[in-house]
């Protein structure tokens, strides 16, 4: 299982090599959820430790919140360790998803059911901190397989 910081560090890199800008917050939170529900929709597992929370754009993880807010340079002291598993996922996961707008991405993380659960009894302006559940997180990994599967060209 890889660090949540490292996959966020692989992802910040990837996207400033091949865009020459650095990833935003939103957009890094929400590269990771699809990251994370791509692992449980190939592997049945997670591919980091640490839980999301339903906030009102999508899911958030409070490590990449902390990076972003501690560091001029987001993960510039992070060494990336993943194995060839790991990165295929990723950069698969970036190629679907990098191109696409940060609200965009938000706007799609707001289709999840994880992430609807995570907001049951919440104002939409609440940001909450309620953790998504995994095994909602897997339902989502099985709609996007039956869909993918649906719409193969």
């Amino acid at each position: 299982m890889a660090d949540a910081r490292v996959v966020g560090c692989y992802l910040f890199n990837t996207y400033r090599r091949k865009f020459s800008t650095d990833m935003d917050e939103m957009k890094m939170h929400k590269l990771m959820y699809f990251s994370q529900r791509e692992s449980l929709m190939l592997y049945d597992k997670c591919l980091f430790e640490e839980p999301f929370y339903g906030w009102k754009y999508g899911p958030v993880l409070k490590s990449v919140r902390k990076e972003y807010h501690n560091n001029k340079v987001p993960y510039s002291d992070v060494v990336v360790s993943l194995d060839d598993q790991e990165m295929s996922l990723l950069n698969s996961v970036f190629g679907r998803y990098a191109c696409m707008s940060s609200w965009k991405l938000s706007s799609l993380s707001h289709a999840e059911y994880s992430w609807k659960r995570s907001r049951n009894g919440l104002k939409s302006e609440d940001n909450g901190d309620v953790k998504m559940d995994l095994k909602a997180m897997k339902v989502d990994a099985a709609k996007e397989k039956a869909y993918r599967r649906q719409h193969v060209v």
